[in-house]
Order: structure tokens, then C-alpha cells, then sequence
């Protein structure tokens, strides 16, 4: 028999395209049939018969993965046996809804288009809570009920669930064999894992990568500008918003690993310090859930990726290493109690326009896959309440991904503007990979 021990699928891996064609095609002889021109053929064929005589209701987040779906069920069903859905979560970012209506009409797909503004009804599903899977959770469940009362409001209470998951989706949440639970995609809660086995929700772009849906979206008419728009998680800015209780329970952690990481960083003339807080990242396949290293100093980017690189060769207990993007070392942090709120979004969605807006600016926006702006509760030096920090990668299937590499001038212009906003204690830059890292924080 013959097998793989590595990962030859995912970006980084040397000619895996290579080793994944000599396996396939010259070890077994198996045909190369498998065409994007093939699979939009196929799905259209089982979406027809999936859904029978019946309809479908899709969740229009107004992404590529929902928005090529769209396009998919209108295809295969036509525009009058197929119902989309925007629900403004109040996890969007600044004017996301209104642009994403605009997108759809654009698009042709707006005949059976319903919005609603379900803000308050997400802000108190999430009341209180703090632990990321429980607040990935919550948003996946009140995302079904509001989908389930607006179709008996509706009428349509029978049709289809439709949605855009795509394959990584699926992984992540450990939905293979020999898959980790790395975090919970919203449209993986149990709740829709039960209707998906009532036979009660069609996915068509289940088996493909986020640069598959794209080939497949632009395939099917749908423009550049639209297609490749970064990528935004379905929870929102729900996993981008760190909630905290304000109490540290590893202080001894912190105190052990600080030692290592001031010695791992002296030789690239760097100093740091493990913080008080927590992300989800992913060593090993499996979900590791540990402290961020914030570095300082002045340095290159090849010498900040080496020392990030030590940092998690040489330390234990930690997922992620930041860039301290303020002028001084902070010498003190102070984890802080905080929720979702209003107000906490608000200030987010300020956060993440303005990097948008100078990625944009700088014209770098369509070289970034994805670029996350992200609040921790973090009081640092006795000043301000969040710390913002700033995480533009490279990736192509969201597998794996690499710290992106901005313009300095770029970085101080986002400082001046960032740690103006009120509440703001300091900026930080992931320079962290996947792995060990996540992509998003939670």
C-alpha cells in the first residue's frame, strides 16, 4: 500500500501539486476528469435533485462562499424557487449591510432578497460571554433561529437550508475522522449538524477550497471586485472582539515563560513579554488554546520572522508572536473584564476601516488574502482598555498562511490613527503563521 506523512495539499508544501498528480495519476492510474467545468455541471445536476420540486432559503452573508452559492441554487433553480436572507448580526463591519444589499442587486439576485437587523437579538445571545467556543456557539444557534422565524414569517418554512460551507469549514470544526475541533464554524453547531442529517440543508461548495470558489464564482459571471473581496468569517467581528473576565489563572505560566522568551529574543537585539491573554491556535492538527509574545525592538522583517520562529521553537505555551507598533517597550498589562457590546463593536469597526482603508490607499488590498483587525481587553501601563492588533496574511486555501510583510509607512500611518481612537492602549502586528497560529484569534 502507499500513503502520505506529510500534508502535500497545503500552500508551503514544496511541488505537493507534483506529489499529489504522481500518487494519483501514475501510481493508480486515475483519470484526471475532475474540472471546475465538471463540478459546476455536477452540482447543478444535485442541487436539482436534492431539492425537487421544493425551494431553497439561503444565509446571504454577502461573502464569496454565500454569494457563489447564490449564484449556484439561481442556476440550477431559477430565481423564483429561491429565497436569500441577510441578517445584519451586529458583528459586521462598518456599512457591511448596506453594501452587501447593493452587491445582490447588482448582481441580479435581489427578487426574493429579505434583510433583517437582528442586532439585539445577537448582542443578547451574547450576554456574559467570554470563552470563544461557547461565543461561536451561541452566534450559530441564534443564526438558525432567526433564519427559522423569519421563514414561518415568510411562509417558506419548508424550504431548504442552503449554505456556503466550504471544506475548511468542516475541518476545522473537526468534522472528518481523524479531524480536531480546532473552533466551531457557525454553520457546524450541533443544531445544524441535526438538520443536515434530517436531509434538511444543501451545501454545494462542501468539497472546495476558498480559491476553488472563487474560480468557480468568476465562472459564473460574477465580477473580479466581488469575487475577490477578502474573505470575512461568519461569526464576524464576533471572533475578532476578545472578551475577557479580567482574571489571569496562569500568573505562574506567565512568570515561567517569560525567562525563555527574553532569552530566545536577546539575540536579534529584541526584547519581550508573554501577556495576559489568550488565542485559539492550532499545533500539531490539534486546537491549542495559549498566550501571545509581544516583541519590541527595531528590525527587519526577515529578522522579526526568525525570532518568531524561536520563539516557538525554544518556548512552551504559546500560539502566537506580535509586533509592538508603539514607540516604548510596555512594562505592565492588566487583563480587563469585557463583553460584546455596542460600543466595543463600534470602536472594532472604526479600527478595521481604517486598515482597509490603508490598504486600499497603498494599493495592497488585492495583494492581501485576508487581514483581520483584532481587540484584546488589555490594559497597558495603566492607560486605555484595548489593545488593537493587526493581522494581514498570505494564503490561498486557508490551510495554512504567512504573516504579510506591510510598508513601514503604511504601519506608522495606522499608528497615529489607531492609537488616537479613545479607549485604545497600544497596536500590535501578528507576525504569527498557520500553524501555530489560526487565522482568526477565536
Amino acid at each position: 500500500s502507499y500513503g502520505f506523512q506529510l500534508h502535500p495539499y497545503v500552500d508551503d508544501t514544496l511541488h505537493g501539486d507534483d506529489m499529489i498528480a504522481n500518487f494519483v495519476l501514475n501510481n493508480f492510474g486515475c483519470p484526471p476528469t475532475w474540472t471546475m467545468d465538471n463540478y459546476e455541471a455536477e452540482q447543478v445536476e444535485k442541487i436539482r435533485a436534492q431539492v425537487g420540486y421544493n425551494s431553497v432559503f439561503l444565509m446571504a452573508s454577502g461573502g464569496d462562499d454565500s454569494t457563489v452559492a447564490a449564484r449556484l441554487f439561481g442556476e440550477a433553480l431559477g430565481p423564483d424557487r429561491m429565497n436569500l436572507l441577510h441578517v445584519d448580526n451586529g458583528l459586521m463591519r462598518k456599512d457591511e449591510s448596506q453594501a452587501v444589499i447593493e452587491m445582490f442587486k447588482d448582481l441580479g439576485l435581489d427578487k426574493n432578497f429579505h434583510f433583517i437587523d437582528a442586532t439585539d437579538t445577537f448582542l443578547e445571545a451574547l450576554a456574559g460571554m467570554t470563552e470563544p467556543e461557547q461565543k461561536r456557539r451561541a452566534i450559530g444557534d441564534t443564526f438558525i433561529a432567526v433564519f427559522e422565524s423569519e421563514a414561518r414569517r415568510l411562509g417558506i418554512e419548508d424550504h431548504l437550508l442552503g449554505q456556503g460551507t466550504i471544506y475548511p469549514d468542516t475541518i476545522e470544526t473537526g468534522g472528518t475522522k481523524r479531524a480536531d475541533t480546532i473552533k466551531t464554524h457557525h454553520n457546524r453547531v450541533p443544531i445544524i449538524e441535526e438538520m443536515i442529517a434530517a436531509g434538511k440543508v444543501i451545501e454545494p461548495l462542501a468539497d472546495l477550497y476558498k480559491v476553488e470558489v472563487r474560480e468557480l464564482g468568476e465562472m459564473l459571471g460574477i465580477p473580479h471586485d466581488m469575487i475577490w473581496r477578502h474573505p470575512f468569517p461568519g461569526p464576524g467581528l464576533g471572533v475578532r472582539l476578545l472578551c475577557a473576565d479580567g482574571q489571569v489563572q496562569d500568573a505562574d505560566d506567565l512568570a515561567a515563560i517569560a525567562p525563555a522568551v527574553t532569552d530566545g529574543l536577546a539575540k536579534y537585539g529584541l526584547t519581550g513579554a508573554p501577556l495576559p491573554i489568550k488565542s485559539v491556535g492550532v499545533k500539531a492538527d490539534l486546537r491549542s488554546y495559549e498566550h501571545p509574545v509581544l516583541i519590541h525592538g527595531a528590525a527587519d522583517w526577515d529578522t522579526l520572522a526568525e525570532a518568531s520562529g524561536t520563539m516557538f521553537k525554544t518556548v512552551t505555551g504559546i500560539n502566537r508572536t506580535l509586533w509592538n507598533l508603539t514607540d516604548t517597550m510596555p512594562t505592565s498589562y492588566r487583563s480587563l473584564a469585557a463583553t460584546m457590546t455596542s460600543d466595543r463593536l463600534d470602536l472594532l469597526r472604526e479600527c478595521d476601516f481604517l486598515m482597509m482603508d490603508g490598504l486600499r490607499r497603498h494599493g495592497l488590498y488585492g495583494e492581501i488574502w485576508q487581514c483581520p483587525t483584532v481587540l484584546v481587553p488589555l490594559e497597558i501601563d495603566g492607560k486605555g482598555q484595548e489593545l488593537c492588533i493587526l493581522r494581514p496574511i498570505h494564503s490561498e486555501r486557508a490551510m495554512t498562511a504567512t504573516a504579510a510583510r506591510l510598508p513601514l509607512d503604511l504601519l506608522e500611518e495606522l499608528k497615529e490613527s489607531i492609537t488616537a481612537l479613545p479607549g485604545i492602549s497600544g497596536l500590535a502586528y501578528d507576525l504569527t503563521s498557520k500553524p501555530p497560529g489560526t487565522i482568526e484569534w477565536e
